[in-house]
């Protein structure tokens, strides 16, 4: 009897989290140097376009949910950590974005694009890496690993696009995760009983 009702748990959890695997939380620090609502949206459409939702939370009212990606931001970053980066996501470990404010905002004016869109961008590619789970890149498109003029003005134009390849591997990636959690969450279940 205990092994049917682990295993149909198991299978609901399974289930559920299938369901939920096209939805994504993120958490971002509240700056107010800063505004993030139209790069958030922009973000958004970006997903929305091959079906995956985001959930914007600031960071005073995230969740401390496992499955959660925390952005966090740094101005002003030591020359030395990770030259030349807008960005950088830890996706093996799977939660962890750390923006360069500074230098998106630099990268945005030397390309003539408004910041909040270079932003969107940078927060769309770095999510990508964590529902990836990979430090891909591509040669083209929104996942390609340092973008020249023409993707700037893919950005403004809403050109810069993900590759189909892309596109599968955040699906995998999405898989994956919900399929991880929905056992963390079954076992932790199975525990407190």
């Amino acid at each position: 009897m205990r092994i049917t009702a682990i295993m149909t748990l198991a299978a609901a959890a399974a289930a559920f989290g299938a369901a939920q695997a096209r939805t994504v939380k993120v958490c971002m620090e509240d700056v107010h140097q800063i505004q993030v609502a139209f790069a958030a949206q922009t973000a958004s459409n970006i997903f929305a376009a091959i079906g995956v939702e985001v959930e914007w939370r600031s960071d005073r009212l995230c969740p401390s949910s496992l499955d959660v990606i925390r952005v966090s931001i740094s101005f002003q970053p030591d020359e030395t950590q990770r030259p030349n980066a807008l960005a950088y996501a830890l996706p093996f470990e799977g939660s962890h974005i750390v923006m360069f404010y500074d230098r998106v905002k630099h990268s945005a004016r030397s390309f003539s694009v408004p910041e909040n869109e270079v932003l969107a961008y940078v927060l769309v590619h770095e999510i990508t890496h964590i529902l990836q789970g990979l430090n891909h890149h591509s040669t083209t498109g929104i996942m390609k690993a340092h973008w020249k003029s023409a993707e700037y003005w893919g950005m403004h134009s809403r050109a810069l696009q993900f590759t189909a390849e892309d596109v599968d591997l955040i699906y995998r990636g999405l898989d994956s995760r919900a399929s991880r959690f929905a056992r963390i969450n079954a076992r932790a279940f199975l525990t407190a009983q």
